[in-house]
């Protein structure tokens, strides 16, 4: 179990859609449907929640609870899951194919289209 955050006016409970599946390092870049706001989630209160974030794929949206990592740039800790079951959403990015797992940038994922496609 992580320990408690360290700052509670930093936790909060938001619908987060998956940008990039996660990676081999167990994180992953989710962007907060609210506010459109990019953020790089690397832990995860549990290997439960750890694993059902895991499967998703670039796309899905559920609610997480969540809390800055503020020693760790835009990095957060997914505390919880909040009550329903992660919705996936049709992928038209392209970003939930076998080329573009891990964390590519677009220029990185475009080479890799490139050489998948030869």
């Amino acid at each position: 179990m992580r320990p408690p955050a360290t700052n509670p006016t930093q936790t909060e409970t938001t619908v987060v859609r998956i940008e990039w599946p996660m990676n081999d390092h167990g994180a992953m870049t989710v962007r907060v449907e609210g506010s459109n706001e990019v953020r790089q989630l690397v832990e995860f209160a549990d290997g439960n929640v750890e694993e059902t974030m895991a499967k998703l794929p670039a796309g899905a949206s559920l609610p997480v609870r969540m809390e800055s990592l503020s020693t760790r740039g835009n990095a957060w800790r997914v505390t919880g899951l909040v009550g329903r079951t992660p919705q996936s959403t049709t992928d038209t990015s392209g970003r939930d194919d076998p080329t573009h797992r891990g964390h590519r940038s677009d220029k990185e994922y475009g080479e890799a289209k490139e050489r998948a496609e030869v």
